[in-house]
């Protein structure tokens, strides 16, 4: 690991819970286009939601989320839009089970295509827009026995990802905010079964993932803030015990009785990870956000 990396963890500490607004013209609007690392409730407004009691507020997680957490960061809101029901009310367009890959109401056109719609067709040239997507797209490819449906499932998503910025930058989007995804392999539910497959899959989408952002940025005009969710994963793995994580490999709900504390854990199911993971996550979202300038010149 590289003094750089290992720094930028550690700055971590120092950001959190600092309001960046401040250090720059604020972003008028936090824009979320995501699926269930970011969902506080758009699911449930048109689904049953049973869930048990640990989960906080129709949340895949035991707290706030990252998405959330980042736009208090920015100085903003990340409000329910509830655009499966009606008129968009809120920014925060994620779906739980919404895939980059696909094109019902919950995936992601019909995220994006309701914040356009809802501004007539215009990109909001001041917003942040927060393309946090694809990661069921890349579950469901490990979860797929067949290796060529899962390839096709993966280049499927890195097209809807591609289709988005697109729409995005060419109604007027000035800011989009684009990570890749984890290594599965070391997720519990992947690495219960094949993580030398899961790897090879979470490889290959991120392989294509950033070959296309390296392509689009060279043919667009708007600011692409490029920052790797997998590079985070893996440093937070090594160095959790760091931040309180003394457990990064097990699911903490399915420890026995009287042993998941969730601030110990660094994932809450075998997919989803602990409200603790998700406030590192945000604080290392935000760190990237301040460094952008210095980033691209490296």
């Amino acid at each position: 690991m590289t003094k750089r990396r290992i720094s930028s963890l550690l700055m971590l500490i120092a950001v959190a819970g600092a309001p960046m607004a401040a250090t720059a013209k604020p972003f008028s609007q936090f824009v979320e286009l995501s699926g269930a690392l970011s969902d506080t409730g758009n699911y449930a407004s048109d689904k049953d939601d049973p869930l048990p009691p640990i989960f906080y507020g129709h949340r895949t997680a035991n707290g706030p989320v990252a998405g959330e957490l980042l736009a208090a960061k920015l100085g903003l809101k990340a409000e329910n839009s509830m655009h499966l029901v009606g008129p968009p009310v809120g920014t925060n367009f994620a779906v739980r089970d919404a895939f980059a890959g696909r094109n019902g109401p919950h995936d992601l056109p019909g995220q994006y295509n309701a914040y356009l719609k809802s501004r007539g067709g215009k990109a909001d040239p001041d917003a942040f827009h927060f393309l946090f997507n694809g990661g069921n797209d890349v579950i469901t490819a490990v979860l797929t026995p067949d290796d060529a449906a899962a390839d096709k499932l993966l280049s499927d998503a890195v097209l809807g990802l591609e289709t988005c910025i697109r729409t995005l930058v060419n109604a007027g989007a000035k800011t989009i905010f684009a990570p890749d995804f984890v290594d599965l392999s070391h997720v519990p539910f992947a690495a219960k079964k094949d993580a030398a497959r899961a790897r090879r899959i979470s490889d290959s989408y991120n392989s294509q993932y950033n070959a296309m952002l390296d392509r689009i940025e060279g043919e667009l005009t708007f600011e692409l803030i490029r920052w790797s969710f997998d590079g985070f994963f893996k440093d937070l793995l090594k160095h959790g015990d760091e931040f309180g994580l003394t457990n990064v490999t097990d699911a903490c709900l399915s420890m026995p009785e009287g042993q998941c504390d969730p601030d110990r854990f660094l994932f809450l199911t075998d997919v989803f990870p602990t409200a603790k993971t998700h406030e590192i996550l945000a604080t290392a979202m935000a760190a990237a956000i301040l460094s952008r300038d210095r980033a691209r010149v490296q």
